[in-house]
């Protein structure tokens, strides 16, 4: 079912996790956001910014070159006011108050639902804040949990090379070039790693690499 105050709406997502950023822009789509464009650093987020218009704003905590904290800040100095929602793998209660500190209008777990979704954009776009309250409490994610699940779910350091590619939403004949493996393997390290970390999607996927840090370069 679609919101009578989310349908025709606009926004752009900053985020530099392809392959989660284009999950998340079919869900929009989906709920009838229109999603003008995407971009991997807050840097040219910016620049689009301050000649184009939108009406909401995600973006991610963790980013190279400008985070998202920083990113709300700048935002705030340009006198840009269109309200952020961020999005982070990590469910830190002080990452989130100071998210909010410093102008986020909202604060989205990379694993929220289609419904938790609607329900902050529906807050955030009648100028109210969002927050899920059971991320406020301890947080959930302790580098001791992190430890114990790579632990459970290792997987090999080529497995490791190919998820890192699989994350930036490269094919299997790119990846094979990349890695000097044929297509065949590649597909193979791939089947492997859905049924090591027990996923059915690539979303999925993609979600639980970026919380566990499953590959080397990931960032939440």
């Amino acid at each position: 079912m679609k919101s009578d105050i989310i349908v025709g709406k606009s926004t752009i997502i900053v985020d530099d996790h392809l392959l989660f950023t284009n999950g998340l822009t079919g869900i929009l789509e989906d709920i009838g956001l229109k999603v003008h464009t995407t971009f991997s650093n807050a840097k040219d987020a910016i620049t689009y910014l301050k000649n184009q218009n939108v009406d909401i704003i995600f973006s991610d905590i963790n980013m190279p070159i400008m985070d998202g904290i920083q990113f709300c800040k700048r935002l705030k100095k340009l006198q840009i006011e269109t309200p952020v929602i961020m999005l982070s793998m990590y469910e830190d209660a002080n990452i989130i108050k100071e998210s909010f500190n410093h102008g986020a209008a909202g604060y989205l777990s990379k694993n929220s639902d289609r419904d938790e979704i609607i329900k902050a954009l529906t807050n955030c776009l009648n100028g109210k804040e969002f927050v899920n309250k059971n991320l406020l409490k301890e947080d959930k994610i302790s580098s001791v949990n992190k430890d114990k699940y790579q632990t459970k779910y290792s997987l090999s350091t080529r497995e490791r090379e190919v998820l890192g590619h699989i994350l930036n939403d490269e094919k299997n004949s790119a990846i094979a070039g990349i890695l000097n493996i044929s297509k065949r393997t590649v597909e193979t390290h791939r089947k492997n790693i859905m049924v090591k970390l027990d996923v059915k999607t690539p979303v999925a996927l993609a979600q639980l690499a970026i919380k566990y840090k499953l590959t080397t370069t990931l960032k939440g």
